[in-house]
């Protein structure tokens, strides 16, 4: 077998000639270099040569710091300074801004997640503990940015870290079940009201708008950027007369730490048939979208009602002013 090698190895050599290889070589280097000159030569301006300023320290500073927003800032500061507290109390020893062994880290991590309430001796939400994890994981990011890279929801050291998040998630999930403080749900006859409303009639463009706009948020729950950036081919008709709707970025985080779904697939909102073929949710929507003019903006709300709020606001203005 070693001997075939060899022959075959000689024969590769000899068919491929080391010096015409090499002349190749050198050639297709020239070419590039010759690109890269070209480059440089074209680039290089026929008018006087411009000055530049470069721009201060401050200044680059303040790009760097207003990119990330207060309220992230304000969070990571809160539930770090709580488990500074926590290690103050438990393990006065230990200084956790010196601390670079992530294990230790990673155990007292696992301490915090367990006992952690709030400063009314209540306990968090599933998702307020998440958060507040993260906020953790933002500080020692920043902290050990120049030793290594450091990260709660990957590093194998913080494994146990995920596994008791997890549970306790699901365990304060439980805890909360049925207590939530949520919104004031409208009645039955609150919401007929509203839908009966001249406003919300599905006989104008506006009004139209409006419907389908507390439809969407009635059936799917949406809430910020999920609610108004989505897009009328986010809305898929099923074949049993309902629609599928895709969930841009699904806030809600109640299910652990494991429950979060890390496939290609985007999450969608079923939005059920109506009961009546003249009326419901899936029929205001059907007639919204059979209505969009063909060159329509890629939103499904358009931007109407705020139009004509600034027009009427601009008209009074005008008025009081002459």
């Amino acid at each position: 077998m070693n001997k075939n090698f060899k022959k075959a190895s000689e024969l590769l050599h000899l068919k491929n000639n080391i010096v015409v290889t090499d002349e190749l070589k050198e050639k297709l280097k020239h070419l590039e270099n010759v690109n890269i000159s070209e480059i440089h030569v074209s680039s290089k301006p026929s008018i006087p040569k411009e000055s530049y300023e470069r721009p201060s320290i401050e200044t680059l500073q303040k790009y760097v710091t207003t990119a990330k927003p207060k309220n992230t800032k304000k969070n990571t500061r809160l539930w770090f300074s709580r488990f500074e507290e926590f290690v103050n109390d438990t393990q006065p020893e230990v200084d956790l801004l010196t601390l670079d062994d992530k294990k230790v880290i990673a155990m007292l991590l696992c301490e915090f997640i367990v006992v952690i309430k709030t400063r009314e001796k209540k306990d968090y939400k599933p998702n307020s503990l998440y958060n507040g994890i993260c906020g953790i994981n933002r500080f020692y990011q920043e902290l050990f940015k120049d030793k290594e890279p450091f990260n709660i929801h990957e590093d194998f050291e913080f494994r146990a870290v995920r596994d008791t998040l997890h549970t306790r998630m699901i365990e304060l999930e439980e805890i909360n079940n049925g207590k939530y403080n949520g919104a004031d749900a409208l009645t039955d006859e609150e919401m007929i009201k509203i839908f009966d409303h001249p406003d919300l009639s599905n006989k104008t463009p506006s009004g139209l708008l409006r419907r389908v706009f507390l439809w969407v948020g009635c059936c799917t729950a949406r809430r910020g950027g999920s609610y108004y950036n989505i897009m009328a081919e986010h809305f898929k008709e099923r074949d049993d007369g309902g629609f599928d709707t895709i969930t841009i970025h699904d806030k809600t985080h109640q299910g652990g730490h494991y429950h979060r779904t890390n496939s290609n697939q985007p999450l969608t909102h079923i939005i059920p048939p109506d009961e009546s073929e003249e009326c419901g949710a899936c029929y205001d929507i059907r007639k919204h979208l059979n209505l969009r003019p063909k060159d329509a903006e890629k939103y499904f709300f358009f931007m109407l009602i705020k139009i004509l709020k600034v027009i009427i606001f601009f008209k009074k203005s005008y008025l009081k002013c002459n």
